[in-house]
């Protein structure tokens, strides 16, 4: 069980024949806006058959706030840990009271098994697109339906949560290396958001790549910030090329983090991956900021990555967080490899 903003408990269970023609009417409403903007919605959802189909294979769940009928959603079970979010609806009327986010939180806690979630949502639905970010979901791709039409769905994913961060984290006082110009605020959904992709890249020798602040004092992952409408895959190729010069083949997902850094008021979503170096790297482009704090590529063996990390104390509150984020990275990573 989940709770909304409105502190009702949010529910979910097995979608019942009874309460069909009332799911039917409530997806049609909600999705009203689709059919008026793109001429079209979620396939057969305007349909008795959809509704049906999901209560028969056991994939339809009804949205309960409290007692009210608020909604449904249909989950797939792809297998080997991997699930996948189909049409997700709330009643437009009860629309703004954070039923939506208090059922995706019930919808993983319902499947503490799943590694991996997925969906799409159109592409012009910018409403859509804050609300599955903000829930920790990243651009991961594009598709078109069909191809008669220029309908087109981003593909987002969860990956695995490997570390949630905050100020009381840290490994030391956060007053040490703090440098606030904003005041925190105790309530996250004022925070701004921040979703970057970064990587555990490793050359043909095994070495992998580290970024030294030399400013700062401390070691961070190669990666960076997601910009605009840019999936996860092409913003870590990007960054890779621009901070280390390399070009890359990206391997497994290792994870995320989750860091809510309250003197910036800013929460950041970090999607981590395996990556391996193809060739040999040319000359980095960093930034003017980068360059000023210091930033250069080195190579170095997996654990002893591990121990500079460790023993770097950052002179900068973000710092702070960038230590703390890329260490839970880097143990995931050389765990999985231990157990390989």
């Amino acid at each position: 069980m989940s709770v909304n903003r409105n502190q009702e408990p949010i529910t979910l269970a097995a979608a019942r024949t009874e309460d069909m023609e009332a799911l039917r009417r409530i997806a049609i409403e909600a999705f009203a806006p689709d059919l008026q903007r793109y001429g079209t919605m979620p396939q057969g959802i305007e349909t008795r058959e959809w509704h049906e189909q999901g209560m028969a294979d056991g994939s339809y769940l009804a949205i309960f706030a409290g007692e009210r009928l608020a909604g449904g959603a249909r989950i797939f079970d792809l297998g080997d840990g991997r699930f996948r979010l189909g049409s997700l609806f709330v009643d437009p009327s009860l629309h703004g009271r954070g039923i939506g986010s208090a059922t995706l939180a019930a919808i993983e806690q319902r499947h503490p098994e799943a590694k991996e979630w997925s969906l799409d949502t159109p592409a012009g639905s910018e409403r859509n697109h804050r609300f599955y970010r903000h829930a920790g979901y990243v651009k991961v791709g594009e598709n078109c339906p069909d191809p008669a039409s220029d309908f087109l769905l981003f593909d987002y994913l969860k990956l695995p949560l490997l570390a949630v961060i905050r100020d009381a984290d840290l490994p030391w006082p956060a007053a040490e290396t703090q440098e606030r110009s904003i005041a925190p605020i105790a309530d996250e959904r004022n925070y701004g958001l921040r979703q970057a992709a970064r990587a555990v890249l490793a050359d043909a020798e095994g070495r992998i790549a580290l970024m030294r602040v030399e400013r700062d004092d401390y070691h961070k992952l190669p990666g960076g910030g997601i910009e605009g409408d840019e999936d996860a895959y092409a913003a870590l190729r990007r960054e890779l090329q621009e901070e280390v010069g390399a070009n890359i083949e990206i391997g497994e997902a290792i994870g995320m983090t989750i860091e809510y850094v309250a003197g910036h008021r800013r929460k950041q979503f970090s999607y981590a991956y395996e990556a391996r170096s193809i060739g040999s790297p040319s000359a980095p482009e960093l930034t003017k900021s980068e360059q000023a704090a210091g930033f250069a590529p080195m190579w170095t063996a997996p654990e002893e990555a591990v121990r500079l990390m460790e023993s770097d104390r950052p002179k900068t509150y973000v710092g702070a967080f960038i230590r703390a984020r890329d260490l839970a990275i880097l143990r995931t990573y050389l765990d999985r490899q231990a157990a390989e």
